[in-house]
């Protein structure tokens, strides 16, 4: 029977090592599945995760029995020992262990995991005591004695689960356990316990010493054990190799109604049916709609469009994250809008090497924690440094084949080392923020910490996953690799949209946010809106105090313009509205200095327009619609106006300041002369000579300028700055001093004039 089966087997060897793609529960139905244990299985953290994938697959494609193939000897650390042996006792399938050489160290303990033992004839089982630290001589190693004692513990159970004698599985451990079968002794104190084949077969007292008996290959212990049918050898690194090529190279079969898709009676597909996936491309291909970008207006808003039931992409690419605040800025936006017009969800695709950090905390943070609808991330190829904290802030990750993540350390902006005491502040900040966002989106938070600092060591399942040292970096294969029922981090693996889209259920056509034409000069023109405040208010009032229509209106309205028509294409609450009440304003104003001087009424209601359209005209709109929708996170109304008021503010001042140094530098200069009239502001001494003159208090003279109240007047050959009472006081009219306080000289229209 022995012959037949070698033959057997020998045969079986040719075949292929793994089926492989969906025919591999199939072939392994029913059939032994043979598992070499060597020392490679030890030799790096892979081998592990292998060894557990295998054996669920094992488990699931409905194996008869797995055979593990041992030669494993050297020392392992506890964490190794716990977690080889939780997978092999977890198997679910009848198990047997046949030492082909060497079963000692956590071999002999492998061996203890299977309900039953066989050895090569040659072959010795044992020795599976921990390695002692090197240290002081005499001295007690604590934690190598409670190290030992846990894994005394864990072979005492082990032994005893699977039919073994307790106390041969503890002497394998301890050297101070003696043990004895009937009078019989196996292990004497002082000896760490290692059998050879034939002591571990002995039969004392009507049962084996530890092995059932001696076989000289698998086979020969299949047919021992009376079972029949094929076996399948593979090591667990083979299985890794061809499960990694499997992912990687996704069948595209259900996606064109191959294999996988339904015929017709005739045999014939049905060329209009399409599956999900091909309409999910087909989605991705769609023309732009109205939320989409491509062949937009150049002048469009951009909160203009809805995302209502469509799936938003943001692109993040090699600068995005890395040119400032203002790609930060429209990803907040376009997110909150998402969320007010109702999208189905948002897929940042993503392909950079990463970015300013504190941009990023406060989008993770914030804007991506705030959302109701599902946010993905497709690493299309890299999701590196502050595209990985992204990633992790998101809900669900998928992988491009070949792509990675991680590299999250953080560098000065130059991409040199912080400053040691900065580094440690600053490092601890992103990872509370990382182990957070991570808790909240359901991700393994260890491995977010990997990511930003050397320190972190992460293990899943008693398996090292990372060692510390170095920042983590994943892989494609790392990153979607299951370990204890989940995956690392990534979801998925994915070709492209389409094939993120169609297993995640979504049902909405897939546009691009990106960035109008004309959003960069939109972004700028808000973050300078005070300068054109300054320049327009300066020259409105320049203009007023001059004759006729000249440079400083023009320069003025150009200004204003830019201003609201900046704002506006930034999404702001500047718009039409704003600005017919801002021209309102300028009207009453002119109203009050022109025709109607000294009312206040006209001016100050003016005023009043003026500044609330200048104020509002900086007002983020979307974010008003989400503070005045009560939405999560919306910022307090003092926040809201914050930036507004600021830059109001700013421009008054700047432009007070502007015109307190044009009124005393600019008469002087070649540019001021020519941007006013000799008449109107003539040169020599004004202020000066009044100050020095006595006496002037009815002194007759006439108005050179129109009084508005104020402007310039000629007394005795004299030019002076006078004001009115508050009346309007036209050029060329006879005017007398009525009163002088300090350097303000009050006129009022000569009677002898009126008369």
């Amino acid at each position: 029977m022995i012959l037949p089966c070698k033959i057997l087997a020998a045969l079986l060897c040719f075949l292929p090592l793994f089926p492989g793609d969906a025919a591999v529960r199939e072939a392994w139905k029913d059939q032994t599945i043979v598992v070499p244990l060597t020392n490679d299985l030890l030799s790096d953290r892979r081998g592990l995760r292998d060894l557990e994938r295998l054996l669920a697959e094992a488990r699931e494609s409905g194996a008869a029995a797995v055979v593990f193939e041992i030669d494993l000897a050297g020392p392992a650390d506890l964490a190794t020992q716990t977690a080889l042996l939780d997978q092999i006792s977890r198997t679910g399938l009848p198990g047997y262990a046949w030492v082909r050489a060497t079963a000692t160290g956590p071999g002999a303990l492998a061996a203890l995991a299977c309900d039953t033992i066989y050895l090569d004839p040659h072959a010795i089982i044992g020795g599976a005591g921990l390695e002692r630290a090197a240290g002081e001589e005499g001295k007690v190693d604590e934690n190598f004695l409670r190290d030992q004692s846990i894994l005394r513990a864990r072979a005492r159970s082990l032994a005893t689960q699977h039919g073994h004698h307790p106390g041969i599985a503890e002497a394998f451990i301890d050297p101070q356990v003696e043990v004895k079968i009937g009078e019989e002794v196996i292990a004497r104190k002082g000896e760490v316990l290692t059998l050879t084949a034939a002591e571990a077969t002995r039969v004392i007292e009507g049962r084996p010493v530890l092995a059932k008996g001696t076989a000289d290959s698998v086979e020969a212990l299949l047919a021992a054990e009376g079972r029949e049918g094929g076996l399948v050898r593979i090591t667990p690194r083979e299985f890794g190799e061809v499960s990694t090529r499997e992912k990687l190279a996704r069948d595209t079969g259900a996606k064109s109604g191959g294999t996988g898709g339904a015929a017709t009676s005739g045999g014939d597909a049905d060329p209009v049916a399409k599956t999900e996936s091909e309409k999910a491309g087909e989605a991705v291909e769609a023309p732009a709609g109205d939320g989409e970008s491509k062949d937009a207006p150049i002048f469009r808003r951009r909160d203009e469009g809805s995302f209502a039931g469509k799936i938003v992409v943001l692109k993040v690419g090699e600068d995005t994250l890395a040119t400032g605040e203002a790609s930060f800025d429209f990803m907040d936006r376009t997110l909150k809008k998402a969320e007010l017009d109702g999208a189905e969800a948002v897929i940042f695709d993503m392909d950079t090497p990463g970015g300013f950090a504190w941009h990023t905390e406060s989008l993770v943070l914030n804007s991506l924690q705030n959302v109701s609808y599902p946010t993905y991330t497709f690493v299309n190829s890299r999701a590196e440094s502050a595209g990985a904290i992204i990633a992790v802030g998101t809900d669900h990750i998928y992988m491009r084949p070949a792509a990675t993540i991680g590299s999250a350390l953080v560098v000065s902006g130059m991409g040199q080392d912080l400053a040691e005491s900065m580094e440690d502040k600053v490092t601890q900040m992103i990872i509370g923020t990382v182990r957070n966002v991570a808790e909240l989106k359901g991700h393994n938070p260890d491995v977010a910490e990997a990511f930003v600092t050397r320190e972190k060591e992460v293990r899943i399942g008693g398996v090292v996953v990372h060692e510390a040292g170095n920042v983590l970096n994943l892989n494609t294969v790392r990153a979607t690799e299951i370990i204890g029922g989940r995956p690392v981090l990534a979801k998925g693996v994915a070709k492209d949209l389409a094939d993120l889209v169609a297993p995640e259920g979504l049902a909405g056509e897939v546009i691009e946010a990106a960035p109008l034409g004309m959003e960069a000069f939109a972004h700028w023109v808000q973050k300078l809106s005070f300068v054109l405040l300054i320049i327009g208010l300066a020259g409105a009032y320049l203009e007023m105090n001059s004759p006729g229509f000249g440079f400083p209106g023009l320069v003025s309205v150009c200004a204003f313009s830019l201003f609201f028509f900046g704002n506006y294409l930034a999404g702001n609450l500047a718009g039409y509205e704003l600005a017919v009440l801002f021209a309102l304003g300028l009207l009453l104003i002119a109203v009050e200095v022109f025709l109607f001087p000294g009312t206040i009424v006209a001016g100050l209601a003016g005023a009043v327009l003026v500044i609330a359209s200048l104020g509002l005209a900086m007002v983020d709109r979307v974010d008003l619609e989400w503070k005045w929708s009560g939405l999560p996170s919306a910022e307090g109304w003092y926040g809201l106006f914050e930036g507004s008021l600021y830059s109001l503010v700013l421009g008054m001042a700047g432009a007070l300041a502007a015109i307190l140094l044009g009124m005393r530098f600019l008469p002087s200069t070649k540019m001021g002369s020519r941007l006013v009239l000799a008449g109107a502001v003539p040169a020599g001494a004004s202020l000066e000579a009044a100050e020095k003159a006595a006496g002037l208090v009815g002194l007759t003279g006439e108005a050179t300028t129109d009084l508005r109240p104020s402007g310039k007047g000629l007394f005795a050959g004299k030019w002076l700055d006078i004001v009115s009472e508050g009346e309007f006081i036209a050029k060329g009219r006879t005017v007398r001093i009525v009163k002088h306080e300090g350097s303000r000289i009050v006129v009022a229209v000569s009677d002898a004039a009126t008369d």
